[in-house]
């Protein structure tokens, strides 16, 4: 009997996995900080993470499919990056449909940052890689990603309420100094210019907000610890030039940063 092969390029990492290495963490430690927090990890919060990865994931197939047809791109990846686009817009509608049935129609107001999001990546492919790579772009889909974390926590206890905004406001802030701490590292290590006071006015205008929060008892005031950390690192490399020696290693840290400012996080909550 012969072997049945399927074709080699029905998966390819780079129609179907997102190009930027870091955006994993602004999904997957939000998500882990709304289920800690809450306290429990049930069926809503399975369907939940796996429709937010569906939707995650959608996001490269369509910039390759749209880039295929304004001929950006190979035309053959075109065929098979709609095919990727059809299975996670499949996948991400059977957990919907789930999510409904457990009674959580409440999640629908989180989905309409998604869906914004990613017609604005969209319309970016349209213009070349560098659209897609702006820095406005990089901030507003970690906002967004960050949005994982009031979703875990709604898909725990079935209500939207104000715990679940401020775990956004919390993991948005994180994120976003990331992504700022990480561009300016990026571009001394590739002698970029890059305008460097904002990084420093918004690490402190971060602090401030967390700060602001925990004052007005909308989260722990301990979860500022973390973003006074952020803040000493983002006015280190504000300072002057810090070019990176080793980028996969400097990721790799920031990954671990980012995990240990979320462990502290849901820690500020189990403590209170």
């Amino acid at each position: 009997m012969p072997r049945i092969q399927f074709p080699r390029l029905i998966y390819r990492k780079q129609i179907v996995m997102p190009t930027e290495h870091g955006s994993w963490p602004w999904l997957l430690v939000p998500f882990t900080v709304g289920i800690g927090v809450a306290g429990q990890f049930n069926l809503a919060g399975l369907l939940t993470l796996i429709g937010g990865l569906a939707v995650f994931l959608m996001r490269q197939p369509a910039t390759v499919w749209m880039r295929a047809r304004r001929g950006r791109a190979r035309a053959a990846d075109g065929p098979i990056a709609a095919g990727w686009i059809v299975t996670l817009a499949l996948v991400g509608a059977v957990c919907l449909v789930g999510l409904l049935a457990l009674d959580r129609a409440v999640m629908l107001w989180l989905a309409g940052p998604f869906l914004v999001v990613l017609s604005l990546y969209l319309i970016a492919a349209r213009y070349g890689r560098s659209h897609l790579r702006s820095l406005w772009m990089e901030l507003a889909g970690a906002a967004t990603l960050s949005m994982m974390a009031p979703a875990a926590a709604i898909a725990a206890s079935g209500r939207i309420d104000s715990l679940a905004w401020a775990l956004w406001g919390l993991m948005a802030a994180q994120s976003v100094l990331g992504a700022l701490y990480v561009r300016l590292r990026v571009a001394d290590t590739h002698n970029r210019p890059m305008t460097r006071w904002p990084v420093l006015a918004a690490h402190v205008g971060g602090l401030l907000f967390i700060v602001g929060m925990g004052l007005a008892s909308a989260a722990p005031l301990a979860t500022a610890v973390p973003f006074i950390g952020f803040l000493i690192r983002g006015g280190w490399a504000a300072a002057k030039p810090r070019p990176v020696d080793n980028i996969k290693q400097f990721g790799f840290i920031e990954l671990g940063v980012e995990i240990i400012s979320g462990l502290w996080i849901i820690a500020s909550y189990w403590l209170i």
